[in-house]
């Protein structure tokens, strides 16, 4: 699949010629490095398998002649965050697409060790929250970029069999839309990005272990949730996939979202007054 360029006329101009794709070797991570390739932005792929991820690099180079580089990280090492500075230092980047893996176990809290879910917290909390902040001091600098966090409708409740997965994800979402309020004046774009289920080799290989059928839980392709995703970047802070940004949904309307960070973030500024700039 080669892959095809997103909508945005000023996409390379406006987040540079550089992105990072994390947890970029298959799935969905793999339809946002073909998508950025093909608008003519070169590629930082990372993800754990090196074999797989260069694969796809030389896939990307061939099919649209960008440069592309891999690193093989784990996020739930304790200095991955300094690792994904590493992997692009000395580029310019402008675009960050932060796709941790899912938590797909369905085990219940207390049926693992905590080390299991801690590793998990580590990579969706720690390493997440480390990344985008130094990314942020970069992209607030440079006055553009932008940055955007996969996330789950498991965000919007609590869940048995989940509870650290759905308890992360709230915590990224949040986090973002949090993030876009504060770079939004200086012109960095942030998006949290929610969807389903996306219809990847690992999903079919959990729905075949189960005998469960594809078509039950329609799933999306993943071209097309990365290809949403990019083109609603500008319009932060949250782009629920299956609702229309009017929708009167007040927890999946983008409008409704965005109005209430909004209202939620002058409240601070009007209790704890302006704040002076570093």
């Amino acid at each position: 699949m080669a892959g095809t360029p997103v909508n945005l006329p000023d996409f390379k101009k406006r987040y540079g010629s550089w992105a990072l794709v994390v947890g970029g070797s298959d799935g969905l991570g793999a339809e946002f490095a073909r998508a950025i390739a093909a608008s003519g932005v070169n590629c930082v792929l990372v993800a754990r398998r090196k074999p797989v991820l260069d694969a796809l690099a030389e896939e990307l180079r061939a099919d649209h002649g960008v440069e592309v580089r891999t690193a093989s990280i784990d996020l739930e090492n304790e200095d991955a965050a300094r690792a994904l500075g590493t992997a692009v230092a000395g580029l310019d980047l402008g675009l960050v697409v932060f796709n941790a893996g899912a938590e797909a176990s369905g085990q219940s809290l207390l049926s693992q060790p905590f080390s299991t879910w801690k590793a998990i917290m580590r990579r969706n909390v720690d390493t997440l929250t480390e990344a985008l902040y130094n990314f942020s001091g970069y992209f607030k600098a440079r006055k553009r970029g932008g940055m955007i966090v996969i996330g789950s409708h498991a965000s919007f409740a609590g869940c048995g069999r989940a509870a650290i997965y759905t308890a992360t994800k709230g915590y990224a979402h949040n986090f973002a839309e949090s993030m876009w309020a504060e770079l939004k004046p200086h012109g960095v774009d942030v998006l949290s990005f929610v969807f389903a289920v996306a219809d990847t080799a690992t999903l079919r290989a959990v729905l075949a272990r189960k005998n469960v059928p594809l078509e039950s839980v329609n799933a999306t392709p993943p071209a097309d949730l990365a290809h949403a995703a990019l083109n609603a970047l500008p319009n932060g802070p949250t782009y629920v996939w299956g609702y229309a940004a009017d929708s009167d949904d007040t927890m999946r309307g983008a409008n409704i979202r965005r109005l209430t960070v909004e209202a939620h973030t002058n409240g601070m500024v009007a209790y704890y007054g302006e704040e002076d700039e570093a």
